[in-house]
């Protein structure tokens, strides 16, 4: 194999005097096709690797769309042993100068993750954890070789928004928060994405033997160089957050490292808000913003030649003289380099294969964590539109709070499901009191972020457009202030308005159905003119102790039919001057003791047993007809 590989190269049928031999292949090509003659591959914990590959070909028109987006192996053998490949997308391909019998050409290479920096996008999660989060995304982009070695729990979130973010920068703000970082694991032609969130998902890896001073490009793996330090970090960390759902909740969590004895222990990082809401992520996300503080507090730094090495992978340590370096290390990143000239026309014929490593590590037993990183500020507020399920007009939860359709969700259907419930100002709010209007379904609201975070949206407005006016007929209403209600799926609607035109000014009470009045002490009314009041049916006044009322001139009152009035006791009336009384047809006056009319000297007395005595000066009898006395006894004396 290596002969014909030799071959290929150029290299006149010996293998190279290093065993090493680096291939390409790519997209459908023939294996043939391309020869490499250097590459650079950087590595690190959370950040997409890059291969960079110069290549040679003998064909010297090769079809773009036959390499670019599609996926190429590089393969490196040490003695025909294959001892890493590492697989990914073309993501870029440049063809450079043709020779007598090759042309060159160089092409970039990423992981299938990288796809997610090329789209950038606004949408809302609800009610996923970070792993149902990422799988959606990567699902979208087509990543399934997808692995989760997740350790400890990480709580779903009521709500999290992508906002003009690729989806890469959300996933790695995200992982971030989550204490989570990813590697890559290259085999078999594929390209697994492994998450993890502890030390103890790292595998082990490779055994490297110190050898100081030595060739490093050639031969077996080995370590030529190497170096350990530390460095002064923060030593504690404090969070603290605000929830309404529990206000009086500390919200404040602190970490501090423990068996520290390199530096003073009272470098605090403090931040508010710490971006969580429950104790579960609070205490969760303070720890990891501790440990990916103090990632790079001690680290190492090495040199030698092993493709082996690569973040996600442990390596133990062989031979240095210092013997507690002789461990199990975590490698972080990695940058290799190869070079293989002779595959080129032009290539010396004394220049062999040769491969570089750098590398870094630490601990295998310290947690490696991403640093946070910030979210997007959203820049003032926004607009949106109140919705909620079909055949509602109003839909709140508890506490008043409201679903929304963001102009900028494609996602989102404008039902109950478009958004998380959102918090409402109100010009008031007090514990059991305040005010309380509740956005309706269809209006338009205007929505500002806490601190500007996306994640914390607050509904502080309402406003009018096109196709939801005010009440009234503008401009010829704006001397006109009205609170307006709408009766719930009718047409109705209860007002109170004020008409503040000079000359005109008016205040106005509209109630659609009924309308109560309580006042639990005294009610004044001062009318400096006229009062009218219309009653269409009934009016019913209960008066439980006592009623005055005083009229300076006049006072008329007109019952078209009957009038009662009962009186538990006495009934008194006093007039001043004349009373009238005119009966059309019958006047009846009944009285259960005594009847008796009287007039200075003259009286007339009528009792229940049927005495009727009248008194007086003088008797006048007269009568145009006759008059008729019938009685037992008459006395005339």
């Amino acid at each position: 194999m290596l002969q014909q590989l030799g071959q290929i190269l150029g290299l006149g049928g010996g293998a190279d005097p290093s065993g090493l031999l680096f291939t390409l292949t790519a997209g459908r090509l023939p294996a043939q096709t391309f020869v490499v003659t250097d590459f650079s591959l950087d590595e690190h914990f959370s950040r997409p690797f890059l291969l960079e590959v110069g290549l040679a070909s003998a064909d010297s028109a090769i079809d773009f769309p036959l390499v670019l987006d599609r996926t190429a192996t590089l393969t490196v053998l040490l003695n025909g042993v294959e001892q890493r490949s590492v697989t990914g997308i073309v993501t870029r391909f440049e063809q450079g100068n043709t020779g007598l019998h090759q042309t060159t050409y160089r092409m970039s290479i990423r992981p299938d993750l990288w796809r997610t920096t090329l789209r950038q996008n606004s949408r809302i999660f609800q009610q996923l954890n970070i792993t149902g989060i990422i799988t959606n995304i990567l699902k979208e982009h087509s990543i399934r070789d997808v692995v989760f070695n997740l350790r400890h729990p990480h709580p779903e979130r009521e709500f999290c928004i992508q906002y003009q973010e690729s989806d890469f920068n959300f996933l790695q703000r995200l992982t971030a928060e989550e204490g989570i970082f990813y590697f890559f694991e290259c085999s078999n032609g594929r390209n697994t994405l492994v998450f993890a969130d502890d030390c103890g998902s790292v595998p082990p890896g490779i055994r490297l033997p110190y050898q100081p001073g030595e060739g490093s490009t050639l031969g077996e793996p080995a370590v030529s160089s190497l170096t350990h330090s530390a460095q002064v970090r923060p030593a504690q960390v404090q969070l603290k957050d605000y929830t309404f759902k529990n206000p009086a909740w500390p919200a404040e969590f602190h970490q501090q490292i423990r068996d520290e004895n390199l530096q003073q222990l009272y470098y605090e990082h403090y931040d508010y808000p710490g971006r969580f809401k429950d104790e579960a992520h609070g205490k969760a996300f303070t720890r990891y913003r501790l440990e990916a503080l103090r990632s790079n507090a001690m680290t190492g730094e090495g040199s030698g030649n092993a493709i082996a090495l690569q973040p996600g992978r442990l390596f133990i340590l062989d031979n240095h003289p210092r013997l507690d370096l002789n461990q199990s290390w975590q490698t972080v990143s990695t940058r290799h380099s190869g070079s293989q000239p002779q595959a080129l026309e032009t290539g010396s014929a004394g220049s062999g294969t040769t491969l570089n490593s750098h590398f870094y590590f630490i601990r295998q037993n310290q947690h490696w964590r991403p640093a946070p990183l910030p979210k997007p500020v959203i820049d003032g507020p926004q607009i949106a539109k109140v919705v909620g399920p079909a055949g509602e007009e109003i839909f709140c939860d508890q506490y008043g709070r409201v679903r929304l359709q963001f102009p900028w969700d494609r996602y989102g259907k404008s039902d109950d499901q478009s958004s998380c419930w959102i918090r409402v100002t109100q010009p008031w709010a007090g514990q059991g009191w305040g005010m309380l209007a509740i956005p309706r379904i269809g209006q338009e609201v205007v929505v500002d972020f806490l601190h500007g975070d996306p994640d914390q949206p607050i509904v502080t407005g309402r406003t009018y457009h096109a196709s939801n006016l005010p009440p009234g007929a503008l401009p010829g209403s704006k001397t006109q202030m009205a609170f307006r209600s709408k009766t719930h799926k009718g047409e109705g609607y209860n007002e109170l308005l004020f008409e503040d035109a000079k000359g005109s000014e008016r205040l106005a009470l509209h109630a659609q159905k009924d309308m109560t009045t309580l006042v639990l002490n005294n009610r004044d009314t001062h009318v400096l003119a006229n009062h009218s009041e219309t009653v269409e049916k009934n009016q019913t006044i209960e008066i439980h102790e006592n009623k005055a009322e005083t009229v300076t001139l006049n006072s008329t009152e007109t019952v078209q039919e009957v009038r009662k009035l009962t009186t538990g006791k006495d009934y008194i009336i006093t007039v001043g001057t004349h009373k009238q009384v005119n009966v059309s047809n019958t006047l009846s006056i009944t009285a259960g003791d005594v009847i008796e009319l009287r007039c200075g000297a003259s009286v007339l007395r009528m009792d229940s047993a049927g005495k009727i005595t009248i008194q007086g000066s003088e008797f006048k009898f007269e009568a145009s007809g006759a008059v008729q006395i019938t009685g037992k006894d008459i006395d005339l004396n």
